[in-house]
């Protein structure tokens, strides 16, 4: 049975430990940490933490701004406050670090991980004390940190850089103490962080501190109790999903028919276009073809469930008035049904041969900048929800059409005449086999454009669609920090609690089997590289 290793002080210690931080310093290897990661020991841990802690308390006492904690004290209790709290908070923060990585499957102990990342975070926390120190003695204003055009943001930049390189060197450390992967060292670091972060606040919160953290919950909380931020939150979600359901819709469609073999006209063939002339009977009666009364009939009709649908309030309020909005406009809705039935007609004959202008086109559409293909549709379509949804539908296709044609073409050969031989139609290929196999594809694609399209929906709040952004473009013309932040936040946690929320089904729905082909793909393709 291996004995266990007492450490054993001898006259060389101070230049061994002195040394030890040299080399995590200039030599910042896997093998360097596992030699010192050998020879640490607690004492070791114990007098670098100790030594920061003294240097801390000497840059506080030396501070003209005392902390809150001694704000009334004499120097010397600042400066024992000060140490004890250096050395408690390296060791607590270290504590919580250990737990988080114990549960997420870390094989290490509590010490040998205090005595490692000592020996990072020791040299890298006085060589930053030193910097601030020297900037403190030279007047440097670190408000312009920067500006990279001034001496204080270089030294700025050079405190980034050291930061940045003590971080690479941690999650190192954690990862041979450990033995994890260097994502769950980082995932770790990240939940330390927010802990943090949120004792912070809530100490904001506590001492009723006047900090924009403050205000933007204090404004946000004002804004929930008025009813104005839950109206914003359901327009902007049911205006998402509104679009991405019809894009996905049209998407798919057009996608599948660019994978399609051409085929030639025929007169049966000409079913298709029967959806086309009832859009153009819609459109032509709205237009005045069929006399002014008809179109006066159909005006009221539709200005009469306009009408209803926006009275309609509750959670699918907002949902209702997308509905009216569209309702309301049955030329436009005729002028786009004949457009889109003209194209899956000509994607029908054309099949693949038109795959290389569809892709170009949706490309095309998806460098307009929002704002102006918002303006451009306002003669057609008018301003408000209906010019927004059409909007984001024409935005969303470029993801949902290349996923699907790149899924499906990329599905074996071996596979589809596999299903030829068993009898298989065309459809049944395309509805049994093809589709499945890509369906992993074409739900990224689809995650994609719903990301794409909540950030894209506020900019909707310009030409009247009530979104979020509404905030953000009130805040910007009132000059008002508060209002714009706290609408810009929003619209960030919404896309990426969309994004968490549609990998999470895509991971849940996918088939086991297809997880372990697209894996052996993964590492075959790699294998060969």
């Amino acid at each position: 049975m291996a004995r266990e290793r007492h450490f054993e002080p001898t006259s060389a210690f101070l230049p061994d430990l002195i040394n030890g931080w040299v080399q995590v310093l200039t030599r910042p290897g896997q093998n360097e940490y596992l030699v010192q990661h050998a020879r640490s020991n607690p004492l070791t841990s114990f007098l670098g933490v100790s030594t920061f802690g003294l240097l801390v308390s000497l840059y506080a006492a030396t501070d003209g701004s005392p902390p809150f904690y001694a704000a009334q004290g004499s120097t010397p209790a600042v400066f024992l406050i000060t140490f004890f709290l250096a050395a408690a908070g390296f060791y607590l923060s270290n504590f919580l670090l250990y737990l988080v990585l114990k549960i997420s499957g870390g094989s290490g102990n509590y010490t040998s991980q205090s005595n490692l990342l000592s020996l990072v975070l020791v040299p890298f926390g006085s060589i930053l004390l030193l910097v601030f120190f020297t900037g403190r003695v030279f007047g440097l204003e670190w408000g312009d940190a920067f500006n990279p055009l001034s001496l204080s943001g270089l030294v700025g930049a050079l405190v980034f850089l050291l930061a940045a390189y003590a971080l690479y060197q941690v999650v190192q450390c954690l990862k041979i103490v450990h033995q994890v992967r260097a994502v769950s060292a980082v995932y770790a670091l990240l939940a330390l962080a927010g802990a943090g972060a949120l004792l912070r606040a809530a100490l904001m919160f506590v001492n009723q501190e006047d900090t924009l953290i403050t205000r933007l919950w204090t404004f946000f909380v004002q804004q929930w109790n008025s009813g104005i931020m839950p109206r914003a939150i359901l327009g902007h979600f049911w205006l998402v999903l509104f679009s991405i359901v019809v894009a996905v819709l049209v998407g798919i469609v057009f996608g599948v028919l660019i994978t399609l073999p051409a085929h030639r006209p025929r007169a049966a063939n000409l079913v298709l276009l029967i959806p086309f002339v009832l859009f153009f009977i819609l459109w032509a009666a709205t237009s005045g073809w069929f006399g002014p009364d008809a179109a006066a009939q159909i005006d009221s009709t539709t200005r009469s469930w306009e009408r209803i649908l926006r009275n309609t309030g509750g959670f699918f309020g907002e949902l209702l008035v997308i509905l009216g909005a569209v309702v309301r406009k049955p030329a436009a809705i005729g002028m786009i049904g004949m457009g889109w039935t003209a194209i899956f007609y000509l994607l029908y004959l054309f099949g693949d041969r038109a795959s290389a202008l569809t892709l170009y086109i949706a490309g095309i559409i998806l460098t307009i900048p929002s704002i102006a293909l918002f303006g451009v549709l306002i003669p057609p379509l008018g301003v408000g929800a209906f010019n927004a949804a059409f909007a984001l539908i024409l935005y969303a296709q470029l993801p949902i059409l290349r996923n699907t044609y790149t899924g499906i073409m990329e599905v074996e050969p071996e596979i589809v005449e596999a299903g030829r031989g068993m009898g298989m139609t065309e459809l049944q290929l395309l509805l049994r086999v093809k589709l499945p196999l890509a369906a992993p594809v074409i739900k990224t694609g689809i995650r994609v454009s719903c990301v794409m399209l909540v950030g894209i929906a506020a900019i909707a709040a310009y030409i009247g669609a009530f979104t979020l952004g509404e905030y953000i473009f009130t805040g910007i013309s009132r000059a008002q920090e508060v209002r714009y932040i706290t609408g810009a936040l929003i619209v960030a946690v919404f896309a990426l609690a969309v994004d968490y929320l549609l990998g999470w089904v895509q991971e849940r729905v996918t088939p086991l089997a297809l997880k372990e082909r697209h894996k052996k793909q993964k590492d075959t393709e790699l294998f060969s590289e």
